[in-house]
């Protein structure tokens, strides 16, 4: 039996996704760290779609967590991963809350990279799909979220090269990263918190998506054969080869 693992399941987009590809067949493990949210998630799913739910609480940006998760699903045939936890930051950076920006870090970057190459050292030569969470925050930097920006510029960068490595070397996984605009969610309010700006009022109601949007948005990307999906300015998909320059090295 195969599974999706979605992190950052238990609201926002990450729980969207889970309904989303529930309701096209896909068995789920879902995680994030808000254990009653996630059943309650379980619950509703398994209610709704002829599909196995398996909830799995995780605080990914604590140390050794993704990988510990990861050894936990060893026995599970994982045929596509969607790393979508994350959290931003509305500060200028020399306002900037130094232990949120750790854990933001650990989050974005760290959880997200452990939890890839684990996947891409178990899945390359199969049939496997990757999806990485970037924001269009990862294609243009924003002054007043310098730092979470540049954890998402990571984000496209590594998921872009590795698309690429996995298409030179003839391998049959797939990875591809999705950049979201503004998203209904917890999103304003997390980056707010211990923020140096309140997001109240920072972005226009009507450039935001909602989160089923998004979702489906992912959906298609993931049926098609391109690498990155960013959502424009006017809330649109744009699906799109690889941005960012790759360039071979003689070895």
């Amino acid at each position: 039996m195969k599974y999706t693992l979605i992190t950052g399941a238990s609201s926002g987009i990450g729980k969207a996704l889970s309904y989303q590809f529930a309701s096209r067949g896909q068995n789920l493990i879902i995680t994030a760290r808000r254990q009653d949210e996630l059943h309650r998630l379980r619950e509703d799913i398994e209610e709704k779609y002829a599909v196995q739910v398996i909830a799995e609480p995780c605080d990914l940006a604590q140390e050794g967590q993704a990988e510990n998760l990861y050894h936990q699903l060893a026995d599970y045939d994982l045929s596509v991963l969607i790393n979508n936890a994350g959290f931003g930051d509305f500060s200028m950076p020399w306002d900037m809350d130094l232990t949120k920006a750790t854990r933001m870090l650990d989050l974005n970057i760290k959880a997200l990279t452990t939890l890839s190459l684990l996947y891409t050292r178990d899945y390359a030569d199969r049939e496997a799909t990757l999806i990485n969470v970037a924001s269009v925050g990862g294609y243009s930097v924003f002054d007043i979220a310098v730092t979470y920006c540049a954890t998402k510029f990571f984000v496209a960068a590594f998921t872009e090269g590795l698309a690429q490595n996995l298409q030179d070397q003839g391998k049959k996984m797939r990875a591809k990263v999705i950049a979201p605009g503004p998203t209904q969610s917890e999103f304003v309010a997390r980056s707010s918190d211990n923020g140096g700006i309140n997001g109240d009022g920072l972005f226009a109601e009507d450039s935001f998506i909602t989160a089923d949007t998004l979702a489906n948005y992912t959906w298609q990307l993931y049926d098609s054969d391109s690498t990155v999906a960013i959502v424009n300015a006017d809330r649109r998909l744009m699906l799109k080869s690889p941005v960012y320059p790759y360039i071979r090295v003689p070895h």
